[in-house]
């Protein structure tokens, strides 16, 4: 006879195999078919079968002019956005900490990031507008020329990189104040009576106390502006030219927009999926590092 245990144990198995079989459909399958594919060349457009076709796919990412300059885009992002997100956001958490209105001040601030980024896109469109802007209509107050925002290269990533700034840095702002909040204040305030300044207390306690923290952010910013596709398919679409396709971008104009080119938007996942990987172990690691190096 069974025993009461392995009973328990085939009636928990059976509990779960639902959200088993609905993980594996849904995640393991489409992944591993992600992965088939990027070895054959397959594409909507020609109504054929699947054909091998090795490591061209791979190949041809590095001979695909546009596939490097979503890569550049992209970089630009990772340099110009997520560091001045996590000043700002370090910033910020400071400048509004133990200020008169302070919820006040820390509800506004989170408002960017409530909003869904769709609506963030048509409204920034709206803002950039050439003729009836107001960021434009903002610059003639001071007697300054009007810009294309959506129509210069150097303008248009300017853009994007302002519309990502606005949007997330009230996120690092929130996990740098909820920090703030847990540092125990009787360790600042026996600093500050021991003859500390307040610069001193900063730098020596509470920026190392909220270090972990600042990575935390780093990491979670680095890895979703790799994947940025949104705000850009909302306000430039990739434009001019192809100045502002993030990669995540150029993977959809190949897989669904234009394309159709199963096979090579694959290999492009794929890519995606090993530098994110990567990067994402390389931060966790030197953190870790750090940490050793300290104690």
């Amino acid at each position: 006879m069974p025993t009461k245990r392995g009973s328990r144990k085939k009636a928990a198995f059976f509990m779960i195999l639902p959200l088993l079989v609905l993980f594996i459909g849904l995640t393991v399958y489409p992944f591993a078919y992600m992965i088939y594919m990027s070895f054959h060349d397959y594409s909507l457009v020609s109504w054929e079968e699947p054909k091998f076709v090795g490591l061209e796919n791979y190949r041809e990412i590095f001979r695909d002019r546009t596939a490097r300059s979503s890569v550049t885009f992209t970089v630009i992002l990772l340099v110009a956005a997520v560091p001045l997100e996590i000043l700002l956001g370090i910033g910020i958490a400071f400048l509004f900490r133990d200020t008169l209105g302070e919820k006040v001040f820390r509800s506004s601030l989170l408002i960017p990031m409530t909003i869904p980024p769709v609506v963030a896109g048509i409204a920034w469109k709206m803002l950039y507008n050439y003729e009836f802007g107001p960021v434009n209509y903002f610059l003639s107050l001071f007697d300054l020329p009007k810009v294309s925002w959506l129509g210069s290269q150097f303008f248009a990533q300017l853009g994007v990189i302002l519309i990502d700034v606005w949007q997330w840095t009230p996120f690092v702002f929130l996990i740098i104040y909820a920090g703030l909040q847990s540092i125990p204040r009787d360790i600042v305030e026996a600093s500050l009576v021991d003859g500390a300044s307040g610069w001193n207390a900063l730098r020596y306690i509470e920026l190392p106390l909220i270090q972990p923290l600042i990575w935390v952010a780093l990491i979670i910013r680095v890895i979703d502006v790799l994947k940025i596709f949104d705000i850009v398919y909302m306000v430039t679409f990739g434009g001019p030219g192809s100045a502002t396709h993030s990669y995540s971008f150029y993977i959809y104009k190949v897989g669904v927009s234009f394309g159709w080119d199963i096979g090579y938007a694959s290999a492009l996942s794929i890519i995606l999926l090993l530098v994110i990987t990567l990067l994402a172990n390389f931060l966790i690691k030197a953190l870790r590092l750090k940490e050793i190096l300290e104690l």
